[in-house]
């Protein structure tokens, strides 16, 4: 049974990973959409205008606007919800390989090392 406390979280505090507030893009197909949030684990699209739902995998394209160059990987993501009210979607990613995750968690660094988070 869960405790009171857990009925009152709110769904950001029941999240794995500390989710912050950074640009970076998501293309699905050939559609980039914009980021609202996201963590290492996975991310927020806004202004989502596709037919994916709940329980979907869809391969992306991410690109993060890193220092210097900036950085593209490949991954699958599941879609974990949609609300068509907002227009966002909510997606975890599925195996990140070593260079994914380390280029998300340099990026997730940077931004919270300069307080953009």
């Amino acid at each position: 049974m869960p405790s009171p406390a857990a009925k009152h979280r709110r769904p950001s505090e029941r999240r794995r990973d500390r989710r912050i507030e950074a640009p970076m893009t998501v293309v699905i197909g050939n559609t980039p959409y914009a980021i609202g949030d996201w963590s290492l684990g996975g991310a927020r699209i806004v202004d989502y205008a596709g037919s994916l739902t709940p329980g979907d995998v869809a391969q992306l394209r991410v690109l993060v606007p890193t220092a210097g160059p900036g950085a593209l990987f490949r991954t699958d993501g599941r879609v974990q919800r949609v609300d068509a009210e907002s227009g966002s979607l909510g997606l975890e990613f599925e195996a990140l390989d070593t260079v994914a995750f380390a280029t998300l968690n340099r990026y997730f660094r940077e931004r919270v090392f300069r307080g953009h988070a």
